[in-house]
């Protein structure tokens, strides 16, 4: 299932229920924040794909366990939170999740999508500034690096979410500036991480792997017009682009964790 695997991948240990997690590290903890803002824009991604019929069965699966994901990565980060400004932060994310999880958990309608992607990306801010707030607590070069790696891990998602409401032709405002500048986001983020350095040959490796991958999904995101878009091979090599960041952003979790 998503939810074991990314339980296993994203932290590198075996989750079996939120309240194993009182105990979470600041390492954890960092990359559980920054996992959220994927997962968001992994739910509204699904919710598009169900809608147009692009791999309905995987996207339906996906979606199911993305929400339980978010839901027990929620609980965890309350019961973590070790400032003031992080449990309001929380707090203020749970009461637009109700509302996000409404709108996805029900039957796509091109017309709700435009609802959807507009409390998506509310939940997208609300959820970065939560990341960026757990990094100030937590300090030090490797937890920026596991935020700006783990934003790419976002990217692979939001990019394909827009794709694939681009794809439905629905008639949210902004898709084609919104699409371009992730796109560029995600070259410049894979250049700052290549000008940081891997710290290890183990993140060498990966780096590698994950800069290869968006070679590949860049043919996707350049058919981009009614005529030739490419949801299913976009859907796919997303996903894969995910596992190569999500891995790569783990390492780095890694690293701050062995400081």
């Amino acid at each position: 299932m998503l939810k074991d695997f990314l339980r296993v991948a994203v932290l590198g240990v075996s989750l079996i229920s939120a309240s194993c997690w009182a105990d979470i590290t600041p390492e954890e903890a960092m990359n559980m924040a920054g996992l959220q803002r994927t997962l968001g824009q992994r739910m509204a991604k699904d919710y598009l794909m169900m809608g147009s019929g692009v791999r309905v069965d995987v996207a339906t699966k996906q979606l199911k366990d993305t929400v339980a994901l978010f839901d027990d990565h929620h609980k965890s980060l309350v019961e973590f939170a070790p400032t003031t400004e992080i449990r309001n932060k929380l707090s203020e994310i749970d009461k637009t999740w109700q509302q996000y999880k409404q709108l996805v958990q029900a039957t796509p309608d091109k017309d709700q999508a435009v609802t959807m992607l507009s409390v998506s990306d509310q939940l997208l801010e609300q959820c970065q500034k939560l990341t960026d707030l757990v990094e100030k607590n937590n300090g030090g070069e490797s937890s920026r690096l596991v935020n700006r790696s783990g934003w790419n891990r976002v990217l692979s998602q939001r990019i394909a979410m827009l794709y694939m409401a681009k794809s439905w032709d629905v008639q949210a405002p902004g898709l084609d500036d919104a699409f371009d500048k992730s796109v560029g986001e995600f070259d410049t983020v894979m250049t700052e991480l290549d000008t940081a350095g891997a710290p290890n040959p183990e993140i060498a490796t990966s780096l590698r792997k994950a800069e290869a991958q968006w070679k590949f999904t860049r043919t996707a995101v350049d058919l981009t017009t009614p005529e030739n878009y490419v949801p299913t091979a976009m859907a796919s090599s997303a996903d894969t682009l995910f596992k190569q960041m999500n891995e790569l952003t783990r390492l780095y979790a890694g690293l701050s964790a062995g400081n």
